[in-house]
């Protein structure tokens, strides 16, 4: 296996696990209230400063990464969530608050590192898609494997798979992930060189993860209101999380074959006239359609996404930041889905989720353009490094 070859498979076991920190909070949060030694009120509280963290850590060290360098800043945030997992691992309030804590740190620089090396890369957008096929690929194992590993170890179970990945990361990122990070000739933006498509770019893609958020967390509610059979419902809830690798394995095999534009937009118009469907569907199968439609769609859009915000992104800081904006969206979606179903029912929420979208994608045209990306079925030109 060549250099470059065993670089992405570094990237896809960072980006993997770096994901696994808000991935599995339903994992433990669940096992937490069973076994203890937190109260529900303490999970609560301490899952929503874990995805707060990652997503600070994130932002934070996108602007480092260049100084330390990827391999060397990969291994200290592997070694983070080994020791903090290890710690929460231990059955004490103080230990498991902390461990949980300092892995998110972990985990948020794990991102940050692995993200910035993808973009890169002059197939930046194939490898983005790679990464988002991994990170479904170890939270279904990891949806798989968690009633075998509470049942028999409990809650410091799941932090020991944690333990493990960290190890791997340490290893993968000591063989595959370079000592210094390429610059980009466009990095220093001269005097007066507008920074807003960027940030047009950021709010956009924070838009449409709120979107599919709104639907996507309150899933087993519509379905339960469209008085889906529990078993059926838990089928395509077990089905629809590996079939969304679908969406982003598309986006490797098709590339920049129509630039990354319209590929973007394409996906963003197939999820942001689902949410309609999926409130309104007839049955066990035409929800579990839409459902799969739902998550495939967004994975197929994400590396588009963000390899487009890299090309606008003359700074590289808010691109490298991209999983904060990504989990940002994600964490506004249940309190403003909630009131949207309070207010306006599962129609409500599913018109306001396709409107986000909708808005997003038009952001992303005013980004590109004021970026200087046109609408064209041609390969986008790709930013020359040194």
């Amino acid at each position: 296996m060549n250099r470059r070859r065993f670089e992405v498979v570094s990237l896809c076991v960072g980006n993997a696990v770096g994901y696994a920190g808000s991935g599995v909070i339903p994992v433990w949060i669940a096992a937490m209230i069973k076994a203890g030694p937190l109260s529900a009120a303490q999970v609560a509280y301490l899952a929503t400063a874990e995805l707060t963290l990652i997503t600070i850590t994130v932002m934070i060290s996108s602007a480092w990464v260049s100084w330390m360098g990827p391999r060397r800043f990969a291994v200290l945030a592997g070694s983070i969530i080994v020791i903090a997992n290890s710690l929460a691992a231990v059955p004490a309030v103080s230990t498991v608050m902390a461990g949980r804590l300092l892995s998110a740190v972990g985990m948020g620089a794990l991102l940050a590192v692995v993200t910035g090396v993808a973009l890169q890369r002059q197939d930046a957008q194939r490898a983005l898609a790679l990464m988002q096929t991994a990170m479904m690929a170890l939270v279904s194992l990891v949806y798989f494997l968690s009633a075998t590993i509470i049942g028999r170890f409990g809650p410091p179970g799941i932090f020991g798979f944690l333990v493990l990945a960290g190890l791997i990361v340490i290893g993968t990122s000591l063989t595959g992930l370079p000592r210094t990070l390429a610059v980009r000739t466009t990095a220093i933006p001269k005097a007066g060189t507008p920074r807003l498509p960027a940030f047009l770019g950021a709010l956009a893609l924070a838009g449409v993860c709120m979107g599919q958020g709104l639907i996507w967390v309150h899933i087993v509610v519509i379905g339960n209101g469209l008085r889906i059979a529990p078993h059926a419902l838990g089928a395509v809830l077990a089905l629809v999380t590996p079939l969304a690798m679908l969406g982003s394995l598309a986006a490797h095999r098709f590339g920049e074959r129509w630039g990354l534009l319209w590929p973007l937009l394409i996906g963003l118009a197939v999820l942001a006239a689902d949410p309609p469907f999926l409130v309104t569907a007839n049955g066990s199968l035409g929800f579990a359609v839409s459902a799969a439609l739902l998550n495939t769609a967004l994975l197929f859009s994400f590396p588009y996404a963000i390899a487009l915000l890299d090309r606008i992104d003359l700074s590289g800081r808010l691109a490298g930041s991209a999983p904060a904006f990504i989990m940002l969206g994600g964490a506004l979606s249940p309190f403003v889905g909630g009131k949207m179903i309070e207010l306006r029912g599962f129609h409500g929420l599913a018109g306001t989720a396709s409107l986000l979208i909708g808005a997003s994608a038009l952001t992303w045209l005013v980004a590109a353009a004021l970026g200087g990306v046109r609408l064209s079925l041609r390969s986008s030109p790709v930013p020359k490094w040194s």
